[in-house]
């Protein structure tokens, strides 16, 4: 199986701050918390509200990790051959990999998301890079965006490398 693997367009804005929120929260829970649950008058009581305190704060904590690690690590993985397509997101928490079947994919094509138009809206992507362009799959007739954010150059390079 011949494999492709693409590099997640980074935002270093969007790295420090989702790196300055895991700091801040592993602070909040590991110090600010356990100074103020351990301040109550028995042990359990005192257990007791640390874990009902720490729980928000732990699940921003996760937030956080799963949008950082994939905004600083993030590479999407596309392994073919010529019966399927697997699209694995390397550094993505809760994401497995999915199989595509050549039989059910009916087209693969390049598509310019710098405006995107949905049945509801229209979204208007405005960057300072040309990292606009998205792979898709039509499977099943629904569009199913596999890699995003790349350059046109990158685009045509994996598109070519699939077909």
């Amino acid at each position: 199986m011949n494999t492709i693997t693409v590099k997640n367009k980074t935002n270093w804005f969007v790295t420090i701050f989702f790196g300055f929120g895991l700091l801040l929260t592993s602070f909040i829970i590991f110090i600010l918390l356990q100074l103020s649950a351990f301040q109550e008058d028995s042990v359990w009581l005192s257990l007791f509200s640390y874990a009902s305190i720490s729980v928000p704060f732990g699940a921003f904590f996760l937030l956080f990790l799963y949008f950082w690690l994939w905004n600083t690590f993030g590479k999407t993985v596309l392994g073919y051959d010529s019966r399927k397509i697997v699209v694995t997101k390397k550094y993505k928490l809760f994401c497995k990999p999915k199989t595509y079947y050549r039989t059910e994919v009916q087209k693969i094509d390049i598509e310019d998301f710098r405006i995107e138009r949905t049945k509801y809206n229209v979204r208007y992507h405005f960057s300072w890079s040309d990292s606009t362009f998205s792979i898709i799959f039509i499977h099943n007739n629904l569009p199913i965006r596999i890699i995003d954010w790349i350059t046109d150059e990158k685009a045509k390079e994996v598109l070519n490398a699939i077909q």
